[in-house]
């Protein structure tokens, strides 16, 4: 099969590379760069011919550079640039060269004044926004500034791309791995920002979303550093945690070498009112158990992160560089204390059973190691374009959680109640190592219109993990999985002019998965996947109207930890395991995005089987629930829709998010209480989401912030969403120094601690609902300082990012 994919790859490469030679075109190309050098990112490039008649146009990318393909030999390129003047140049051979806007000062006067607004152009398949020269580009952290792009929005404290849940993230080509990288980086260093909602071939096919980041290239040579401090005070529980980050930069003719450290420290309490009914068939008698539980989880731990690397730019076509990370993690771990009450009772008769328990866990984390390491070549041999990665990654991590449980238990009967009293002690080992090698190579070749994308993604992938618990009857477990992904994608995008701009690609991936039980041979498994991915998109301007229709098919492997049979601990009346036979989910997706100056539209309709989710099964016939990772049986559809604003008022940037969600699914249970033994639960209450975001960008450097979030009660897939969450924050900046380079930022958030998350779940003969109370009221102030700050020309785009992604979520 895989050889089929290659030959077909091959046949429409020759195909399309004929009707390359005989089109006859050539490339018209060059770079636009403001007074002091800086590229202009989205000029607006336009080919003309002698009697000024449009030819063909363009857009400058992130680094100013624009590529025209025409069967035109002469002609004139008009420019224009918000805040610069005009420019014409006449056309004379293929490569125009480096062209000098100049400012248009009365203009540039009032966007100075106002504040320019950030600047978004639609794709077929992702939003391109501007952050240098912004307000968005005077938000604090990477992670503030991202809450506010278009297309993206803040869940509490994680980042999400509006209807299409949690992204991966690109940093000048590189896959970020360690998300608190977003609160290291500083919107000051961020050029642009592409939000990419359709992510293409090119990606493994469970990205169901990209983000890249691309950050601000300052000129010059010599060293270069950039040093940030904050202190992040918790004003519900009292915890201080400050960090620090150094950037170091040193820069000679085409060698740039860089490096980062960054110490930390945190602390994150939670408060958990979990309540649940269970309702058993035991001996022919229907039993009742309602628990009720008062959790505090208290997560602690302090750790330090480094990175080195180098940047070689051998010539204007040739490149290439390494860098290495690792990550320390001290004195991390997780203390719970928690109170339970419950109640045991058959339906006939008057005997009944009450317990209560009182838990301490005390889990330590301890890390040897955790290395990340990519390399990258980009070059271009002829009109050919080379792109290549290759990534390694390991890691190791050791739990040792000591549990006490304090249990006294009550039994009534008709004539009289027997009080027990017991402690138990129990302690949970675990241990987990993960290895990865990946590689991807990329080819990009201009045929006909467009231009035509094909390569090869590998990773090998293998992770051990053995569990043991000792004062409590569960299995032991060790276990080994070893998954090689071998994927090849072709895809061709063209301008077809006034029919717009389409995109098409077919990724093909081969897995092979083996699960290795070494207690019990019979659990052990092989399996092979074949799978096809189509994506497309079309994009077409209407006048001020810029549009997109895109169709993708993606799928969902579940990580390492829901692919292990074993079984987890969670209390004396709650255990979690997963089953290495779970199918992959697959997701089809129809995708309209639409924009009108600073109004954009997003609509996507999605169906999704084999859904990856957990249901409860009772274990043991003992009143203990099991909660199963499974594939839920039919099919769960889903409807987003999304509207944004994002004008500019003088002074004030508001940036506006209204939009909804609603899934259909139904699901059967069993149910003792019923009639017939069974019932019906639905989830189709649509859930609404309210971003108001407001800035105001005064003289002298000074910022005001306004901004808060809202989530409404809803269902999403087999949960219900049964509480209103908002969250409202302030902040305050205040900058110094040429090119604002010392600032000082201040920022309270969750003003009314109402940032909470109360969710249920029906499942006939199991009900459950959990309150969850987060400390997210928190005082922030921050002071950074960049000194000749040199961007680096890191380049690697990275390889296999998918499996990293589910060996993080291992972890």
């Amino acid at each position: 099969m895989k050889k089929k994919v290659v030959k077909w790859a091959a046949i429409i490469a020759a195909i399309l590379m004929n009707l390359s030679a005989q089109a006859k075109t050539q490339d018209v190309s060059g770079r636009v760069v403001g007074m002091k050098g800086e590229p202009l990112a989205f000029a607006s490039v336009s080919l003309l011919s002698k009697d000024s008649v449009y030819i063909q146009g363009a857009t400058s990318d992130e680094d100013g550079c624009f590529f025209i393909q025409t069967s035109a030999t002469e002609g004139i390129l008009r420019l224009s640039y918000l805040g610069y003047k005009t420019k014409f140049v006449d056309v004379k051979g293929t490569n125009i060269g480096t062209i000098q806007m100049e400012e248009d000062l009365p203009m540039l006067s009032e966007i100075i004044v106002k504040g320019q607004m950030p600047k978004t152009k639609l794709t077929g398949n992702s939003m391109v926004t501007t952050i240098q020269g912004t307000v968005l580009g005077h938000s604090g952290t990477a992670k503030e500034m991202l809450a506010k792009v278009p297309g993206m929005t803040a869940k509490g404290d994680e980042l999400e791309v509006l209807g299409k849940g949690t992204p991966i993230y690109y940093i000048n080509g590189r896959m970020m791995q360690d998300k608190d990288e977003l609160k290291r980086l500083r919107s000051e260093e961020i050029l642009s920002v592409e939000v990419i909602t359709n992510p293409g071939a090119q990606y493994d096919a469970t990205i169901s979303a990209v983000v890249r980041i691309k950050t601000i290239r300052h000129e010059g040579e010599g060293l270069g550093f950039d040093l940030a401090t904050n202190t992040n005070q918790d004003l519900t529980f009292g915890y201080s945690d400050p960090n620090a980050t150094l950037n170091l930069r040193y820069r000679h003719n085409n060698l740039d070498f860089f490096g980062m450290v960054n110490w930390w420290k945190w602390d994150q309490t939670n408060l958990f009112k979990d309540s649940m009914f269970t309702c058993l068939l035991t001996d022919g008698k229907i039993k009742n158990i309602l628990q009720n539980s008062d959790v505090r989880q208290h997560w602690q731990g302090n750790g330090v992160n480094y990175n080195l690397g180098f940047n070689w730019q051998i010539s204007d076509k040739h490149s290439l560089g390494a860098r290495v990370e690792r990550h320390d993690a001290y004195g991390s771990g997780n203390h719970l204390a928690s109170k339970t009450v419950l109640e045991h009772r058959f339906q006939e008769g008057p005997s009944f059973m009450n317990e209560e328990v009182e838990t301490k866990n005390d889990e330590q984390r301890h890390t040897p190691y955790n290395w990340q390491a990519n390399a990258y070549y980009n070059g271009q041999i002829g009109k050919l374009n080379v792109d290549l990665n290759m990534d390694f990654l390991t890691n190791k991590l050791n739990e040792a959680n000591n549990i006490t449980e304090y249990r006294t238990i009550i039994n009534h009967t008709v004539e009289q109640g027997i009080t027990t009293e017991s402690t138990s002690n129990m302690e949970q080992d675990e241990h987990s190592s993960s290895r990865l090698w990946a590689a991807k190579l990329v080819l990009t070749y201009p045929v006909w219109k467009g231009q035509l994308q094909t390569g090869t993604e590998m990773s090998f992938a293998r992770r051990s993990s053995s569990y043991l618990m000792t004062g409590f009857l569960l299995p032991a477990s060790d276990t080994e999985v070893k998954e090689n992904n071998m994927a090849a994608f072709v895809s061709y995008n063209a301008n077809l002019q006034k029919w717009g701009t389409i995109s098409a690609g077919l990724r093909y991936e081969h897995v092979g998965f083996d699960y290795t039980d070494h207690l019990d041979a019979s659990r052990s498994m092989t399996r092979y996947q074949d799978e096809f991915f189509p994506s497309l998109s079309w994009a077409r301007q209407f006048g001020p109207f810029q549009t997109s229709l895109a169709y993708s098919m993606k799928t969902i492997r579940p990580n390492y930890d829901q692919l292990s049979d074993h079984i987890v601990y969670v209390n004396s009346y709650t255990l979690i395991q997963g089953d290495p036979k779970q199918k992959n989910a697959v997701m089809q997706e129809v995708s309209l995005n639409a924009r009108w100056k600073w109004l954009n539209l997003f609509a996507a309709y999605e169906r999704r089987d084999n859904t990856l989710s957990q249901l409860p099964q009772p274990y043991k016939d003992q009143g203990v629930m099991l909660m199963k990772r499974v594939n839920l049986e039919d099919p769960v559809r889903n409807l987003a829709v999304f509207l944004s604003a994002n004008p500019t008022w003088g002074v004030y940037s508001p940036n506006w998010t209204v939009g909804g969600q609603k899934f259909w699914n139904t699901m059967e249970f069993n149910d003792p209480t019923s009639a017939t033994g069974k019932t019906s639960v639905t989830y189709t209450k649509p859930i609404f989401f309210f971003d108001i975001n407001n800035t105001f960008r005064l003289k002298h450097s000074w910022q005001l912030e306004a901004n808060m979030s809202v989530q409404t009660k809803g269902d999403v897939i087999n949960f219900h969403m049964t509480s209103v969450s908002n969250m409202l924050g302030f902040v305050v900046q205040k900058c110094w120094l040429k090119n604002d380079a010392l600032c000082l930022r201040a920022s309270v958030s969750d003003v009314f601690q109402r940032s909470v998350q109360d969710m249920a779940m029906d499942c006939g003969f199991y009900q459950a609902e959990e309150a969850t109370h987060r400390s997210n009221h928190r005082f922030n102030i921050s002071l950074r300082y960049s000194f000749n700050a040199s961007k680096s020309k890191y380049k690697g785009t990275g390889a296999g990012k998918a499996e990293q992604e589910r060996m993080s979520s291992a972890q």
